[in-house]
């Protein structure tokens, strides 16, 4: 088993059945995990949250293509697609290296007003959060 699958079974155990099928790729993990990271944070489930984004950094510094580009087309490239009174609790997950190799993703993505409003939103962020999600992975 890959080791990115070891991880999600741990992490999230409710993806375990659908990580059996030999089509469930990693992109396929994150399409799983957007909506379950929007809900989290309508619910301030913050452990969930910190499981997420743990892993979705882990996904993002590896080496390997498919990790690193699962986790930035399928997952963080969407993050502002919706739910836009939720961005300001997104950019409290970001680390700066997950800002920086994004932002071009959400360029592409985003208006000019709202790629402004992320902009915003990222230098106002009091509160940053990453650094559990960051914990959460020398964890794991």
């Amino acid at each position: 088993m890959a080791n990115w699958r070891r991880k999600v079974v741990a992490l999230f155990p409710g993806l375990r059945r659908e990580l059996q099928r030999p089509d469930f790729s990693i992109y396929s993990v994150f399409f799983e995990l957007l909506p379950m990271v929007r809900t989290a944070h309508e619910e301030a489930d913050t452990e969930t949250l910190r499981r997420i984004y743990s892993f979705a950094e882990w996904c993002f510094e590896q080496k390997a293509h498919d990790m690193w580009n699962a986790a930035g087309v399928a997952f963080y490239e969407h993050l502002f697609d919706s739910h836009r009174s939720l961005w300001n609790q997104f950019v409290q997950w970001l680390s700066p290296q997950i800002v920086e190799g994004c932002w071009r993703l959400w360029e592409s993505r985003l208006s000019e007003e709202e790629l402004s409003e992320v902009r915003r939103l990222i230098a106002s962020c009091r509160k940053p959060l990453y650094q559990d999600a960051r914990l959460a992975n020398r964890r794991n």
